[in-house]
């Protein structure tokens, strides 16, 4: 059976998502959460849910799916100790710190790996599994016959898809935009969308216009903002490769996305008829089935593409439905034609084009024609500061009037931990015992006048434990006084007062543990190599990094390995590519090319730098000179810990290229911190620009193009390379 898991932005949401047929929802808490403005959960309102969850055998998972700081630890501890008393289905983390403190400390808590890793390709998968991931979220960008490749090449392990929802441009994790642009990070949560926003297209004026023509598209228009992915269609191919689990976007969307999402997609899953619109209504960009099926190849060939673009179009906002054609604008009213039905207190919308040439949308509530069906014209008052609308363009439908979901009670008693209780009776004293804690009460017993069933009424005392975070699990009861069991009379009164007071102290002794930092373990520091200035390994175009395919066809073309590599003066360095769409190629590519330095005599200079968890295994077996390089994130002690146990041949590492500077006193080696002259690119993307963005043909397409694009106080050059696009800021001093 494959699982439907929903997202869960409050608990709101999450009522929502399971009374829909949602499986599992996935959820964040206030802190340590990529999706930081979405409402996110208290832990008290987990509780809540866990209760909820337990009752209708549902699941919960919780994302820490963030990178953190050394200083941070021990609040993600802190949170991970709480977490682990209520219990989840899964942890999913990004912070490869975070997943060494939880397989460590909390094996109880499963591991599943966040599509913030950037995981897509069989070797990305058996790594994880080694280090203990139970399940994985593939990146967004794979095709259904990419993961049809991975499902078969690695049958023991959970794959969880993306099916439904917003997508981003850049490969989840290794987008750079909104920490450069903004100030924001997106691997801490504050992503700034800055792929939604409208930029303008420039000729690279070093370029003849051949290889890197505009088109004739929009000059001005959100060139990276993707089409939402809708896989409806798809489904029963994911069902029929046992993918485990199938995951809609949305935490940062309403309870009625929630609601209406899982509605939709628990109906495909069984095989029923399926009404999209009020989830489309509720919230839709332009929608594809993205990389799944609309990208319109199997895999990384260079066959020509002839499907829709990938891209949002005109607008990155809320879309809806088309509701009609707008025929006629006379005295601030709009006359439309009707496709569906429309009524009062409808939210629609049309696009108008600004003094700018950029298409705005126009949102209005509908008024004043009370109900109107499909197929009638019907005349609509505008706001009073309307832009007026282009004759034949679309209305379109973006709230109903209909589609308020009601609320769900919250009043919901929270979950408590059930713990198994010993009690040991004595002439003059009852001692409790429990793995959570002992304690005692000095008690006389007395001689009943009638025989009880002091196990009974034991057991009625202590499942009653109000407002505690435990409560009774086994009871077992030990007769150790002059009495027989049955002739023991225990006053109700004192076992109340025994019993608040027991709840009391486990309570506060949690809450101590809860504050206690973890003992993380000594360290012993490892004299690894101080690496150059990360600013010194880029390409001529700033790239920071080398494909060993591209760099195989150069030395094919008679350049010397040596020359096409970065260098310090000193040694030469490999950064490799973070993505790779054909992995056997690549590894087939790089070996070619170790030996071809073999043979050069210049592999003993060399360092090769990795930069996605599929590069590990490689290494491992070969013993080469490895860093860990900017894309293999090291935010922390433990992320550097678990990493320096593996069986690579390092050297050193960079440390989180978001953090200039930090406390480095835990870490097993002394990383090197990324210079302020360096800046990676803002976005690695598999979407390609000439295609997806500017809307050219791939018939005569070099594969590859040049241009600039420039927002008032930004501007950046954008790079494709083998259908790949690069976007790079300007070069800072």
């Amino acid at each position: 059976m494959v699982e439907l898991t929903v997202p869960a932005g409050s608990l709101q949401s999450a009522l929502h998502a399971f009374s829909e047929g949602g499986d599992g929802v996935y959820l964040g808490l206030k802190r340590f959460s990529a999706r930081k403005g979405a409402t996110n959960l208290t832990i008290e309102e987990l509780a809540k849910l866990r209760t909820v969850a337990l009752k209708e055998n549902r699941k919960i998972y919780l994302t820490i799916n963030t990178l953190v700081t050394d200083d941070e630890l021990n609040d993600v501890i802190a949170t991970l100790k709480e977490v682990d008393r209520i219990g989840v289905d899964g942890i999913i983390v990004q912070d490869l710190g975070i997943a060494r403190i939880i397989r460590n400390a909390f094996p109880s808590l499963p591991l599943h790996a966040s599509t913030q890793l950037a995981v897509h390709t069989v070797e990305g998968v058996r790594q994880l599994q080694k280090w203990g991931f139970e399940r994985i979220v593939l990146a967004r960008e794979l095709t259904l016959d990419e993961i049809d490749d991975i499902r078969k090449a690695c049958p023991d392990v959970e794959l969880k898809v993306f099916v439904h929802g917003a997508l981003c441009y850049a490969f989840s994790g290794l987008c750079m935009a909104s920490h450069y642009l903004a100030g924001r990070s997106a691997n801490q949560g504050s992503c700034a969308q800055i792929c939604r926003t409208w930029w303008s297209v420039e000729e690279d004026p070093s370029l003849r216009p051949g290889p890197s023509p505009l088109g004739k598209g929009p000059r001005n228009a959100p060139f990276f903002s993707m089409s939402d992915v809708n896989s409806i269609e798809v489904i029963n191919r994911l069902k029929a490769m046992g993918i485990d689990s199938l995951k809609i976007e949305g935490r940062m969307k309403s309870p009625a996305y929630a609601h209406f999402s899982a509605r939709a997609y628990r109906k495909a899953l069984d095989g029923e008829p399926v009404d999209l619109d009020p989830l489309s209504i509720t919230f839709a960009r332009t929608q594809s089935t993205g990389w799944l099926a609309g990208y319109g190849r199997s895999g990384a060939d260079f066959s020509s593409r002839h499907t829709s673009s990938l891209n949002s179009g005109s607008t990155a906002s809320h879309m809806g439905v088309a509701a009609g054609t707008i025929l006629d604008y006379v005295d601030h009213e709009i006359q439309v034609a009707l496709d569906r039905p429309v009524a009062d207190r409808d939210g629609v919308m049309y696009l108008a084009e600004n003094r700018l040439g950029l298409f705005e949308p126009v949102r209005f509530a509908v008024k004043g024609v009370g109900f109107a069906e499909a197929g009638t014209r019907i005349w609509i008052p505008l706001p009073n500061d309307a832009e007026r609308p282009t004759i034949g363009s679309e209305l379109r439908l973006v709230s109903g009037h209909n589609l308020n979901v009601p609320l769900i009670s919250e009043e919901i008693p929270p979950y408590q931990k059930p713990i198994d209780l010993t009690v040991i009776l004595e002439d003059s004293k009852l001692t409790i015992q429990s793995k959570a804690g002992t304690a005692q009460a000095h008690i006389s017993l007395q001689k009943a006048h009638r025989n009880q069933d002091v196990v009974e009424n034991l057991a009625t005392i202590f499942s009653q434990s109000d407002q505690s975070l435990f409560t009774l699990g086994t009871l077992n009861v030990v007769n150790g006084s002059s009495l027989k069991i049955e002739e023991i009379f225990l006053p109700l009164s004192t076992l109340k007062k025994i019993r608040r007071t027991f709840y009391r102290s486990l309570d506060q002794r949690f809450k101590r543990y809860v504050d206690q930092p973890l003992d993380l373990g000594d360290v012993e520091k490892k004299a690894w190599e101080q690496l150059p200035k990360r600013s010194l390994l880029v390409d001529g175009d700033r790239v920071p990094y080398l494909d060993p395919t591209h760099l195989r066809k150069q030395v094919g073309k008679g350049k010397p390995l040596e020359e096409l590599l970065f260098t310090d003066g000193s040694f030469l360095y490999f950064p490799l590519a973070p993505i790779t769409f054909l992995e056997e190629r690549f590894f087939e590519d790089l070996t070619w090319l170790i030996d071809r330095a073999s043979d050069d005599g210049c592999l003993e200079r060399i360092r090769f730098g990795l930069n996605n968890i599929a590069h590990i295994r490689f290494f491992e077996k070969r013993r080469l000179p490895v860093f860990c390089d900017i894309y293999l994130y090291l935010a922390n002690s433990q992320s550097a810990r678990l990493i320096g146990e593996t069986r690579l041949n390092l050297i050193g590492g960079y440390h989180w290229l978001e953090r200039l500077e930090g406390d480095t006193a835990l870490w097993p080696f002394e990383p090197t911190f990324v210079d302020p002259a360096f800046q990676a690119p803002l976005f690695i993307s598999r979407s390609c620009f000439r295609y997806d963005s500017l809307g050219l043909g791939c018939e005569g397409c070099p594969r590859s193009g040049s241009w600039y694009v420039t927002q008032p106080d930004k501007k950046a050059h954008v790079i494709v390379r083998e259908c790949i696009t690069t976007l790079l800021g300007e070069e800072r001093s």
